[in-house]
């Protein structure tokens, strides 16, 4: 079963304290809100590492594997404006799944970084559910909107073929969260509600 973990708990922090998550908890702990700050991005390609976005969120056992899970909403100003959830292994194995804003219409989008950022999307539909999943293991991840998984990633983690690193807390944590980023000018109106854990046995 899944636990509810209010945002007014003290098990929340930065991923990196150089960019903390500004934002105002709200509803006793179930909602957070934020607006997103210009010139920060989560985006990894050969000739790019941006790693700037504020994350907020906690270092967690992986174990068996665990799932998070929150809703978000966002109200974006300008292109490329995103709220997302978050899961971080180490600089070069990280997942973002939420809403971006791109080309005037709001999509769900996925990047798994894996050494490097792949970026999948569609566009939003108004029946669209607000809820957004990443199930992590050893080897697979999996990412959901509502009830459907959008994307898969099998031998997600470190791999001796390419540059992906472990990083510094070892293979057997993950920090979870939420994370915002606008890598134009920012000011988007961001709403995480109800995040979610469950641990695989």
């Amino acid at each position: 079963m899944a636990t509810k973990i209010p945002f007014n708990t003290d098990k929340w922090g930065p991923l990196d304290a150089k960019y903390p998550l500004k934002g105002e908890v709200q509803d006793g702990g179930a909602s957070l809100k934020h607006i997103s700050v210009g010139g920060t991005d989560w985006w990894r390609t050969t000739g790019r590492h941006s790693m700037d976005g504020p994350v907020h969120g906690f270092w967690h056992e992986v174990g068996g594997g665990i799932e998070v899970s929150v809703e978000l909403t966002v109200d974006p100003k300008v292109q490329y404006d995103q709220a997302t959830l978050f899961l971080y292994v180490s600089p070069t194995q990280w997942v973002k799944a939420g809403i971006e804003f791109d080309d005037g219409a709001l999509w769900n989008g996925a990047v798994v970084c894996n050494p490097y950022s792949d970026w999948s999307k569609t566009k939003r539909r108004p029946a669209d559910s607000a809820r957004y999943t990443i199930s992590y293991s050893d080897n697979l991840v999996q990412i959901y909107l509502g009830d459907d998984m959008i994307r898969q990633v099998k031998w997600f983690g470190p791999t001796r073929n390419n540059d992906a690193d472990k990083g510094t807390e070892g293979q057997d944590k993950v920090f979870v969260g939420v994370m915002s980023c606008s890598p134009k000018a920012g000011g988007a109106d961001i709403t995480w509600r109800d995040f979610t854990l469950k641990q695989s046995a």
